[in-house]
């Protein structure tokens, strides 16, 4: 009887096992199948300050698989409030690679904690998407989104702001720091991109190279189970 009983509930765990692993791969499929049929081609606009273009829409890049990268990073559209998909920061950290177009450009959400730093991109070489400019109002905000607080870069997805879409917002950069490093949850919503460059900084510098970039919207939870917009935070 005791064997019997072992190996009745040897074959229960078995079919257990072998249903959570069907349910969740059923579940990696639809969010993929979702990410792809969300996604919208970029209209990248140029960088515009004091009434001058200073950088044009494809950056300064000559090459052309950069100029499609810098392109995505400089789109200024911001997605209906109900069209970002929710999406894990584990699964996010752990979407494949192997077709990245089919995926880019979807509206994505995902919670997590800013850990490190809001560092502004204001030393040399600059990046390309920006012309390699340096100056606070020309430059992208990198922000480290870890899954708990208080953690190292190598367990980081990056999400960044950029000096094309901070003029549509009231995003304050004293305020975001102050979010660094501390048990307020935040949820970073913005379109999703590959950023190829970064492939060997895996595991080091970041955990995955998915980004939410451009950033759209920031919110930190509110403790009641709900999310404020930080816009005119300071």
């Amino acid at each position: 009887m005791q064997v019997l009983r072992r190996v009745f509930l040897l074959v229960l765990f078995s079919a257990i096992l072998v249903c959570s692993i069907s349910l969740g791969q059923d579940r990696s499929a639809s969010l993929l199948a979702q990410l792809k049929a969300a996604r919208v081609i970029s209209n990248p606009e140029p960088l515009v300050i004091g009434g001058h273009q200073v950088c044009p829409a494809a950056g300064s890049a000559k090459e052309q698989d950069m100029t499609t990268l810098d392109s995505r990073k400089n789109r200024v559209d911001i997605p209906a409030p109900n069209a970002y998909i929710p999406i894990g920061w584990s699964v996010m950290a752990k979407l494949p690679s192997a077709s990245p177009d089919d995926l880019q450009g979807a509206p994505v959400m995902v919670e997590g904690y800013l850990s490190h730093q809001v560092k502004v991109q204001d030393e040399k070489p600059g990046e390309s998407a920006n012309c390699n400019l340096l100056q606070p109002n020309e430059v992208d905000w990198h922000m480290y989104l870890t899954n708990a607080t208080n953690q190292g870069i190598a367990q980081a997805v990056i999400v960044e702001t950029t000096p094309r879409t901070r003029p549509l917002h009231d995003w304050n950069e004293v305020a975001l720091q102050k979010l660094v490093n501390t048990n307020n949850q935040v949820r970073i919503s913005g379109w999703l991109m590959y950023d190829f460059q970064h492939v060997s900084e895996i595991g080091t510098e970041r955990a995955t190279v998915w980004e939410v970039h451009p950033i759209t919207r920031i919110e930190v939870a509110d403790g009641k189970g709900g999310w404020t917009d930080v816009e005119h935070a300071r």
